[in-house]
């Protein structure tokens, strides 16, 4: 018992100590805490805010592009960009921020809209405008709310609405209704609205209307339309027009509310209001409204810089720099920029063929951002920019930043250096390149004034490549403009409309052309190999022929008289075409007529093999196939003949003629003949990583006695009697070429002229397309041939010996190590090729 005791009376003691020694422990706690918080802690704030690191992308420079003898045609310049990004922890006043860049910022937007449409853009933006009634005109437009605010249902009245009632409410309050229409409904609907309207020009308006504009047409014009939305869809549609009701004040609650406010209730119901700006109010709004859309960009996360504007001033850096206190989140970088080559009468150089660079679009960024990716970086869109991307792109550098609480840098250290992009090599030579943009510039102008011109005319293309190779020697279009608009926002914006957009096409391998009568080299091809005809044998003329029902007539009037394969192209003759696809037709079978397809089927493969009708490989993005013709008729084979039926790019042309004189192997067309690693130093050429070879796409299925007849038949072309003889006579070198004359069904045709140089052994083939250029009766050659003839005594030239003078006759075969490539062009129509 007395041993318990004693044990018990211990235990407090102990448990006494223990608390004692506990507390004086978290009181050495707290007061430590509180002499590290209150004493120290402004200095371990500062430590802290010191070593608050970020790491930032160094945007790389992309490879240069280089001419064959290493003119730089495409570099990189630095530029200073307005960058604005949103600080974790401020709180940034975007509109006040955009509103004083646009003081400083010179203006890049010219044209400006409606105040509808200014309004418009305020609301999307979340933006305000400085606008200020007077009680008389806030009271008027209060008194035109008033009326469309009463005629609101109640939110409890939607769920016994029918669907159409239901998404005409949901329009009313501006919200966006998915496509209620299926195809049925949409002809119904436009077929009513028509019928109701009445009225001129209007029909094709509405052809072009996309289905939401429709529905409000048909509204508008109160026609009753018989609706039915998905279950889903309806509860959807419900619960968004419950929402908007709860958001629009009632009628008597209008006269709290502010004009700007007024201003959103009256854009939603699609009032007209006068905002009552001065022009260079509007000016400035405008300007103000482009900037924070751009600081604004949905598509980028928020710790993402967005560019806000790029090159800006000098001037405009020195005032941006300044304030820089009054402008949170706003930054001014160095970056680089695509740099255009200029040729020295500082007009647009290889507008097709070197293409541009611009942000990644937003569709496109989740793409871009697999691949490693920055969602600020720009991608080549168009052209060699876009086909080797991949071999142009830099690697990003990354800089480690040290910045206090404010975001102001502290200290920046380099982590990795940006590694610059590849360079291309050019298979083409600046010099050569230029000569022909000049070229065709004034040939094209000085055809433009002839009387004989008609007045579509507006535009010309020329194709030349190394049929033994495929490299594209030149490339050029008129009317052209300078890629360097696309660095330049405000120039952009000024001419954008009405000289980028009009000339943006590529035509040579986005545009179809109908080949006309170069076509023909082709023609008498299949003839000679399906065994329709032997090259001695005459057929006569007498200006045209009897096909099914109707009679095909040849461009000349009487007719040529006795032709064989070899006179049929050196005059363009129809009369002989037509007999071949007789014969073609009506081969020994069982009912012909019903074989008619394997017969056009038979066309294309030959077609395909010379490149016609395929895409061709060349190093372009989007290039395509051509257009085919549908119809399989009869009548249909003997345009085909003549070139009057499937239509071809231009650069697939190019590669038909190059064939055609390599002996008959199809080259795979580029314009890249050798890739090098970047470098640092623009003296220095980089180490060569990839050398671009001939290649042969295949051999085409024609015995080769055929091709030669064809090449001399197309050397005759340009000896007199030939369609081309004027334009050729007097060279110091030899020519083989085509002409044609493509009908159009419009006034004006199109005029197309194909060749190689010198005949015995080429080493320059050439197409050249003029759409509209001729009126009927002419030659193709008119508006063709003095261009051709240009550009061959250009290049000769400037390279002598590689065309004159001619090696001795005989050598006309390829090897398969050095072969050939080209493009074509053409449009479709039906009818007679002329000349």
């Amino acid at each position: 018992m007395d041993e318990k005791k004693e044990l018990k009376s211990h235990i407090p003691v102990r448990l006494n100590i223990l608390f004692v020694v506990v507390f004086l422990f978290f009181v050495a706690i707290i007061l430590r805490l509180a002499y590290v918080q209150l004493v120290e802690g402004e200095q371990y704030r500062h430590q802290l805010e010191k070593y608050s690191i970020r790491e930032l992308p160094i945007s790389a420079p992309r490879g240069r592009i280089l001419d064959s003898n290493g003119v730089v045609l495409v570099s990189n310049k630095p530029v200073y960009t307005i960058t604005y990004v949103e600080e974790q922890g401020q709180d940034i006043d975007e509109e006040q921020v955009a509103d004083r860049l646009a003081r400083i910022l010179s203006m890049d937007v010219d044209k400006m809209g409606t105040d509808e449409e200014l309004l418009k853009t305020t609301i999307e933006l979340n933006s305000t405008l400085p606008v200020s009634f007077n009680r008389q005109e806030t009271q008027a437009l209060i008194g035109r709310l008033v009326p469309k605010l009463h005629k609101l249902p109640k939110p409890s009245q939607l769920d016994s609405m029918t669907d159409y009632e239901l998404v005409k409410t949901a329009l009313y309050v501006g919200l966006r209704v998915r496509n209620p229409f299926d195809n049925i409904e949409r002809e119904k609907v436009m077929s009513m609205l028509k019928t109701k309207l009445n009225a001129p020009g209007q029909s094709l308006a509405f052809d072009g209307m996309s289905d939401t504009e429709l529905l409000k047409n048909a509204i508008s014009a109160n026609m009753e339309l018989n609706l039915t939305l998905d279950k889903d869809d309806r509860t959807d549609l419900t619960k968004e027009v419950k929402f908007q009701l709860a958001k629009l004040p009632s009628p008597d609650e209008l006269q709290k509310k502010s004009d700007m406010d007024l201003l959103r209730y009256a854009s939603l119901f699609g009032l007209e209001v006068n905002l009552n700006l001065t022009e260079q109010q509007r000016q400035f709004q405008w300007h103000k409204l482009s900037l924070l859309k751009e600081m604004r960009s949905a598509h980028l996360p928020s710790y993402i810089p967005r560019r806000v504007k790029v090159n800006i001033s000098e001037n405009e850096r020195f005032q941006i720099e300044e304030r820089l206190s009054d402008l949170p989140g706003i930054a001014v970088v160095l970056e680089p920029v695509r740099e255009i080559f200029r040729d020295p009468d500082k007009s647009a150089f290889g507008t097709h063929i070197l293409g541009y660079t611009n942000a990644i679009r937003p569709e496109n960024l989740k793409e871009y951002l697999a691949q490693g990716y920055n969602p600020v970086d720009r991608v080549g869109v168009s052209g060699l920019e876009s086909y080797y991307e991949r071999y142009l792109r830099g690697k990003d550098g990354i800089e480690e930043v040290h910045v206090n609480k404010n975001s102001e840098t502290l200290e920046r250290n380099l982590r990795r250096p940006a590694e610059p992009g590849n360079d291309l090599v050019l298979s083409l030579d600046w010099r050569f390149q230029s000569k022909v943009e000049a070229i065709l510039k004034e040939e094209v102008e000085a055809f433009k004034k002839l009387p004989s011109t008609p007045k579509e005319f507006k535009d010309a293309h020329v194709l030349v490549l190394n049929p033994k190779t495929g490299e594209i020697l030149a490339m050029a279009s008129y009317p052209d403009y300078d890629l360097n608009l696309y660095y330049d926002r405000k120039e952009f914006n000024k001419r954008y409309s009405t000289e980028i957009l009009p000339n943006e096409l590529n035509h040579f391998i986005n545009a179809a052309y109908p080949p006309a009568s170069t076509f023909k080299p082709l023609s008498v091809m299949i003839a000679l190999q399906e065994g329709l005809t032997n090259p001695n044998e005459t057929v006569y003329d007498r200006g045209g022929l009897d096909i099914g029902t109707s009679y095909k007539r040849n461009w000349k009037p009487g007719g040529h008289g006795p032709v064989n394969a070899r006179t049929a192209l050196k005059v363009s003759n129809n009369t002989y075409m037509y007999e071949m696809a007789v014969r073609l037709a009506k081969r020994p079978g069982k009912d012909w007529i019903s074989k008619l397809p394997e017969q056009f089927s038979l066309l294309r493969y030959y077609s395909s093999q010379f490149g016609l009708g395929v895409k061709t490989g060349v190093d372009l993005s989007g290039e395509r196939t051509g257009m085919p013709n549908p119809y399989k008729q009869y009548g249909n084979l003997a345009d085909a003949l003549i070139g009057q039926y499937d239509s071809y790019t231009p650069m697939q042309l190019g590669q038909y003629v190059s064939t055609i004189a390599n002996g008959g192997y199809r080259m795979r067309p580029h314009l890249v003949k050798e890739i090098r690693s970047g470098t640092t130093d623009p003296k220095q050429a980089g180490k060569t990583l990839s050398v671009i070879e001939p290649q042969v796409l295949n051999r085409v299925d024609i015995d080769p006695k055929y091709i030669k007849v064809v090449q001399e038949g197309m050397r005759l072309v340009t000896q007199p009697g030939g369609t081309a003889s004027r334009m050729f006579t007097g060279l110091p070198f030899t020519v083989a070429a085509k002409t044609g004359t493509a009908q159009t069904g419009r006034k004006a045709e199109n005029a197309v002229l194909m060749g190689y140089a010198p005949y015995e052994n080429p080493q320059i083939a050439f197409v050249v397309v003029a759409p509209n250029s001729l009126r009927d009766g002419t030659s193709s050659s008119d508006a063709t041939g003095h261009v051709a003839r240009r550009l061959l005594q250009t290049y000769n030239e400037l390279f002598p010996g590689v065309l004159s003078p001619a090696p001795p006759a005989g050598a006309t075969s390829t090897s398969e190590t050095e072969q050939p490539a080209t493009s074509v062009s053409s449009t479709v129509s039906h009818g007679s090729s002329g000349q």
